[in-house]
């Protein structure tokens, strides 16, 4: 298993209201992704596209700044415990993080301002240089 940081960064948005097709559209470019909850909706997308967003939603919550790593392997359903493997040594040094599943993978956010110290904990755990690919 190695583990890289996507290019970019990415940003978390959240509405109360359904997606609209602008924002569905933005999911074209990956990584990204979009829940639809009760709730509301998050999309997790690159940050150079919140502008947008935030003029369809101006009441979205907004965290920037998200650096997206992903894990090379695919992961087989079967698999058990890997996350809690890896946020259990994130936790452990105080890094606070954000998951997305896949079919595939896993893949985790954390804040640029923590990414440094998971870099530490992820090199650790894994090999990898946690450059942009």
């Amino acid at each position: 298993m190695t583990w890289s940081a996507e290019p970019g960064r990415f940003a978390l948005v959240g509405f109360d209201e359904g997606p609209r097709i602008e924002d569905l559209a933005l999911l074209g470019r990956a990584p990204s992704q979009a829940v639809r909850e009760v709730e509301g909706t998050t999309l997790l997308i690159h940050e150079d596209a919140v502008d947008g967003v935030l003029e369809r939603h101006p009441d979205a919550k907004l965290e920037r700044s998200l650096v997206w790593i992903r894990f090379s392997a695919a992961m087989d359903w079967e698999l058990v415990g890997f996350l809690a493997h890896v946020t259990k040594a994130l936790a452990e040094a105080k890094v606070p993080v954000g998951c997305v599943c896949t079919f595939d993978r896993d893949h985790l956010f954390v804040s640029e301002a923590h990414y440094e110290r998971a870099a530490e904990v992820l090199k650790g755990l894994f090999p990898g240089d946690g450059e942009p690919r």
